[in-house]
């Protein structure tokens, strides 16, 4: 009797909402969701709403090239990055260095410009200013520019970075109506004198960004004059519903604020003083600034901050601190931080004395960073003593480094005392060399020297990290990413396996900059991962 044969199988294709599917594209890399859009007309229908959802134009060429297919972009795209400066008949030291105009009709037919003819194209090869465009657009060009801009009416995020800011900034900003995120970073500004009575009263900002600001013309640093030309632009910081504020000194936004024109209600804060330790004066009317901030929570302070000394009943609601050694020990005094970031190099002897000296205070902190630049095993045992409420734990160091014996035995003879304890990131860092011009200061601050963000698109939007670094951008280059090499092997998660038992609470283990050590839950096995953060980490994130 012969068995029957068995039914065939029925092989269902597998059907999930678009919705879903939206879900899952929104972690790919750029250059696997281009290839997702090839795939099928309806994976193209779902990812091409992701695809140009963040946009970045810094050149002409590009933006020519791409004129017609941005016309077409449906859903409007969220985030746009902007670096594309006009020709202008006034000198302007940012755009010295550039080389050819570009015109509507061909992207590639350049025409020169009429600028240090005889030594330009030697100096387009000598370019140290990274912020210094190599390409302008003609009239044509620009105008179709400001108005695919403003046709964006679904922007949320907008930055311009590295241009002349355009002289009808502010009619641009109104037209945008869900606009929440600005940021102008390295860009010059050439409208002095007009535009003196602007109403930002109608803008919804939520965050402004304003850094390395420069000017066509010298002028004094009085913000109440008409002809200064930062005037307008910080303005800008007196627009009620913003939160989140991040400036430097060339601007200082808080000289904008008095008793009759109050700061907004702000939660985070975010300055960066000039990179000379020469200037120890507190800049005038900052102390008084941070007084007025009730609503504060997060303050972050950058490069040689001098020491700061505010009222015992200012700043009740300051719960995350990042700043220097020197600035912690004052701030701290009397506020129950929960967050608390070292920004700079810390010696060991000032580091002790200061959580000694504030050791009351810091005693809620959970999530502590620091750098060192001398590795000594003591630090954790001080740390353990002085935090044993950690949640986060983030050590970089520049030299020296814990033994073998040191890492294997760091459970069960120190993070066992932290019972929240998550996460360890405990490794060293490679120090840049000091900047050997003016322009290299522009790039980096002292911060950079201790592995901290570098300027905008690089991670100096600390306080609110913008999506552009994963996301597609219109000026496609043939540069590639050094890809890293995993460098762990067997025997180096042996060295974090033996933390299992001491530590059941740990998910998060760094050892090396860039990768960390990753496990689900106690029961599950470590795993190797890229760090997305880089060698800053994520303390307060």
């Amino acid at each position: 009797m012969s068995t029957p044969a068995p039914p065939p199988t029925v092989i269902y294709p597998v059907t999930l909402p678009n919705e879903l599917w939206l879900s899952i594209f929104e972690y790919l890399p750029s250059q696997s969701l281009r290839n997702v859009v090839l795939t099928s007309k309806s994976f193209h229908a779902i990812a091409i709403r992701l695809l140009y959802k963040h946009l970045i134009l810094t050149s002409p060429t590009s933006f020519v090239a791409a004129c017609s297919a941005l016309s077409s972009i449906q859903p409007l795209p969220r985030a746009l990055l902007l670096g594309i400066s006009p020709l202008v008949e006034r000198p302007v030291e940012q755009l010295k260095e550039a080389v050819a105009l570009v015109s509507l009709a061909e992207a590639d037919d350049w025409t020169p410009i009429p600028l240090n003819r005889q030594t330009n194209r030697y100096r387009f090869f000598q370019i140290k200013d990274a912020y210094q465009p190599r390409f302008l657009a003609d009239a044509t060009v620009y105008e179709n520019l400001l108005t695919q801009v403003a046709s964006f009416t679904s922007l949320r995020q907008l930055v311009f970075r590295g241009m002349l800011l355009p002289q009808d900034l502010h009619s641009i900003l109104r037209d945008l109506p869900h606009l929440r995120d600005l940021a102008v970073v390295h860009c010059t500004v050439h409208f002095a004198g007009i535009y003196i009575d602007v109403d930002h009263t109608s803008l919804k900002l939520q965050s402004l960004t304003l850094l390395d600001i420069r000017a066509v013309f010298l002028s004094n640093d009085d913000d109440t004059n008409p002809r200064n030309p930062r005037t307008h632009l910080r303005m800008l910081a007196q627009v009620p519903t913003i939160r989140t504020l991040t400036y430097d000194h060339t601007v200082w936004l808080h000289r904008v604020f008095t008793s009759s024109s109050p700061p907004p209600q702000l939660t985070a804060l975010d300055v960066k003083f000039p990179i000379h330790r020469d200037r120890s004066r507190v800049p005038p009317g900052f102390i008084s600034f941070l007084e007025t901030l009730p609503s504060l929570r997060t303050l972050i302070l950058r490069n040689h901050v001098p020491t700061l000394s505010p009222s015992p009943s200012a700043l009740p609601a300051l719960c995350a601190i990042s700043a220097p050694l020197s600035a912690i020990s004052s701030i701290c005094s009397g506020r129950s931080i929960i967050k608390l970031d070292i920004r700079d190099e810390a010696v060991l002897t000032s580091l002790y004395q200061a959580f000694k000296e504030v050791h009351s205070h810091l005693s809620r902190v959970q999530e502590l960073s620091l750098f060192i630049g001398e590795w000594d095993d003591e630090v954790v045992l001080a740390i353990v003593a002085r935090f044993p409420n950690l949640t986060k734990l983030q050590v970089r160091y520049a030299r020296g480094g814990p033994s073998e014996d040191t890492i294997l035995g760091m459970g069960s003879r120190t993070l066992y005392a932290l019972p929240h304890l998550v996460s360890a990131h405990i490794f060293r860092i490679p120090l840049l060399l000091p900047p050997q011009s003016v322009l290299e200061v522009r790039k980096r601050d002292d911060d950079t020297l201790y592995g901290a963000p570098d300027t905008l698109m690089e991670g100096v939007l600390s306080l609110q990290r913008l999506p552009f670094s994963q996301d597609v951008a219109i000026d496609f280059t043939d540069e590639q990413e050094p890809r890293m090499s995993e460098p762990f092997d067997d025997y180096t998660r042996e060295l974090i396996i033996a933390w299992n038992r001491t530590c059941p609470g740990l998910r998060t283990v760094q050892l090396h900059p860039g990768w960390v050590w990753r496990r689900a839950d106690r029961i599950d096995h470590w795993a190797a991962r890229p760090c997305e953060s880089g060698i800053w980490g994520n303390v307060f994130g």
